[in-house]
């Protein structure tokens, strides 16, 4: 190992549950990754690093895919790249620090014409996870609210959301003179405003590919601004083959211009004994036999076809399997209910709302299958989740999730609800076949690492950092 590339300790981190001294566990006696050599001092010039600001605004909100990959990164990062000095921007501007200067350096202007963050509604790629959240709760800005609406997540009025929108551009942007940071890693596809490098990453393009299933102001953003920014960028990350074919094809970028970064599984998710499995399950209420469906409920999920495809099961195996939905309520998500009573499937059917990671890995490991036959993703961290907690997958033979999920996993056409039913029903009698599959589960989810992902960007960073 050089010297520039020697062990750094995490210091603790603000944000509830960071992952990042968990990852000291990978790190060698010498103090490096196994396999890098030997003899590395811990410590190092601070002239020698290279430093990167990360748009780590995400991490206000309940953590959806975006979010996890965010925290999972920075987590990382010291650990296979000690010599980077990586600066979460937004955690600083909680503390205080730069708010300040940013006011005094920067005269006040009209407020910026459109915002580079999604605005903060929790329904990102993948199921909205996080701290747990009580009935009413707030949570960085966006309200949670638990009762009928299945931990549906409710926006700020426009106002305020302007407001804060226009003081974190003015901050970020006042950032640039003194932070001394020579690249900046947009990891969510609109990058604010920065003159130097910029790495942008981009998760999945289902707002432009199918517009019919976002609202329309999400749609009338990325048209706006999202497009207007890909000049700006001198790289891009996708986290899939699929969304980096997905990229050249719909916004005509040079394949050289994109770099493809799988992410990574964490080590909550792993399988769980069976009895304590069966006492979690039951002291919270829950069969002790299910199917499950995690996910935040939007249309590109495809939880009406779902639910069909479970309609057409035979009673006896919906009596046996119900189906427990896990995931914050989305956009177009009012009509499940009345749509679960229209297909008699009221006492079968049963939507848990928002629940936490640790909540999460339990159901996972307890669950008979999981079904996702979801129309479009980029990645698609649930079924890779599933896997590594040892529990058969049925997904989508489209988009990211054969690249993710491989052999290992059942396909089906997420248009064909008998061809999903089929597929849950071999799962249900075959144990044989199930048994199988988590075997091969388990071998495919090790095969995706997020030391391996921050291993990848720290390569970019440095390739990039003098564009």
């Amino acid at each position: 190992m050089t010297a520039n590339h020697m062990l750094l300790k995490l210091d603790p981190h603000p944000w509830p549950g960071f992952p990042g001294r968990r990852y000291r566990r990978h790190l060698g006696d010498e103090g490096c990754l196994p396999g890098r050599g030997a003899g590395a001092i811990v410590g190092f010039m601070a002239a020698d690093r290279l430093k990167v600001i990360v748009n780590d605004r995400c991490l206000r909100n309940v953590r959806t895919g975006v979010g996890h990959y965010v925290a999972e990164l920075l987590a990382a990062l010291p650990a296979v790249d000690p010599a980077l000095d990586v600066k979460p921007f937004y955690q600083r501007l909680r503390r205080g620090r730069f708010v300040r200067r940013a006011i005094e350096s920067h005269a006040r202007g009209p407020a910026p014409s459109g915002p580079y963050e999604p605005p903060p509604d929790g329904r990102g790629s993948d199921v909205g996870r996080g701290p747990a959240i009580r009935r009413g709760s707030d949570v960085g800005g966006a309200h949670v609210d638990q009762g009928g609406s299945g931990g549906r997540l409710r926006r700020p009025p426009a106002a305020l959301r302007r407001w804060m929108q226009a003081v974190y551009e003015l901050a970020f942007e006042a950032f640039g003179p003194f932070g001394g940071c020579r690249l900046y890693h947009e990891p969510n596809h609109i990058p604010g405003p920065w003159q130097g490098p910029i790495v942008t990453t981009v998760h999945d393009l289902s707002v432009l590919r199918h517009p019919e299933w976002h609202p329309a102001d999400r749609v009338a953003w990325y048209e706006r601004d999202f497009l207007a920014a890909l000049p700006r960028s001198e790289h891009f990350i996708a986290v899939s083959a699929f969304t980096r074919q997905e990229m050249i094809d719909l916004l005509d970028l040079a394949p050289e211009r994109i770099s493809v970064i799988h992410l990574g599984v964490r080590g909550v998710f792993q399988p769980r004994p069976r009895e304590q499995t069966a006492g979690w399950l039951a002291r919270r209420g829950l069969p002790a036999r299910y199917l499950l469906f995690a996910g935040t409920l939007e249309p590109r999920k495809n939880v009406e076809g779902l639910l069909s495809a479970y309609a057409r099961l035979p009673g006896r195996l919906r009596e046996r399997f119900p189906l427990l939905l896990a995931g914050a309520g989305g956009w177009g998500d009012d009509r499940l209910d009345g749509l679960t009573a229209r297909m008699g499937l009221s006492g079968q059917v049963r939507r848990l709302g928002y629940v936490t990671d640790e909540e999460l890995a339990w159901l996972y490991a307890g669950a008979a299958a999981l079904v996702w036959p979801t129309l479009y993703e980029g990645f698609g961290l649930p079924p890779l989740e599933c896997l590594a907690s040892g529990t058969p997958v049925i997904t989508s033979r489209r988009a990211s999730l054969p690249e993710v999920v491989g052999e290992a996993g059942l396909l089906v056409d997420p248009r064909d609800p008998a061809e999903i039913a089929s597929a849950i029903e071999r799962v249900i009698e075959d144990v044989d076949f199930a048994q199988a599959l988590t075997r091969r589960g388990l071998m495919r989810a090790k095969e995706f690492s997020w030391l391996r992902c921050a291993e990848h960007h720290a390569a970019i960073y440095r390739r990039f950092a003098d564009a």
